[in-house]
């Protein structure tokens, strides 16, 4: 297994930990919650870390195309439903901020097997919003962490990113979805 699929194995080890970790915050007791901070940073950290070194030292593994994605996503859409369930944030997390980061990833990750699955390979490239919307999700699980004060309207912003880079997608994506045409 190379260096970077370990590091996504890791990425994936590290969610349950994050999520011990929400379950413990309580009134007066701040350790949890900045414990899950420093737990998230080094996850997101060694996302972009097994990237560079899939890159960097050819280690690009069908496994990792995988992987990679899969470990990202289960982060950030466990750390929202968590963090929408703990009643002891400051500024709480609504439930239709999951929601929308769910929906999101749930139809696209169901619109790419079914691609697979009806019309052959799916071409994924990585988008300008959806990079954007990433980088917006881990900001605002870090603002919600640390419970500043502007965690609401950045909880909106991240929302309308997240719808953005899904329309984004699936009109990427169109020429995949629609049949071709014969002249």
């Amino acid at each position: 297994m190379t260096l970077a699929n370990q590091i996504s194995f890791f990425r994936l080890l590290l969610i349950p930990v994050f999520v011990g970790l929400i379950l413990q915050d309580a009134p007066g007791r701040d350790w949890p919650r900045y414990a899950a901070l420093g737990v998230f940073v080094v996850a997101a950290l060694s996302d972009m870390l097994d990237g560079y070194v899939a890159r960097r030292y050819d280690q690009r593994t069908k496994l990792g195309q995988v992987l990679d994605p899969f470990a990202d996503k289960l982060l950030v859409n466990v750390s929202f439903v968590f963090l929408a369930a703990d009643q002891y944030l400051e500024h709480p997390v609504p439930m239709w901020v999951p929601v929308v980061v769910l929906a999101r990833d749930g139809v696209l990750a169901g619109g790419a097997y079914l691609i697979q699955r009806y019309r052959g390979r799916v071409y994924l490239r990585a988008r300008f919003f959806g990079k954007v919307n990433t980088v917006l999700q881990n900001f605002t699980i870090g603002v919600v962490l640390l419970q500043f004060s502007f965690a609401r309207p950045l909880m909106v912003a991240m929302a309308v990113f997240c719808v953005v880079s899904y329309l984004d997608y699936l009109w990427s994506g169109r020429d995949q979805i629609l049949p071709k045409e014969t002249a």
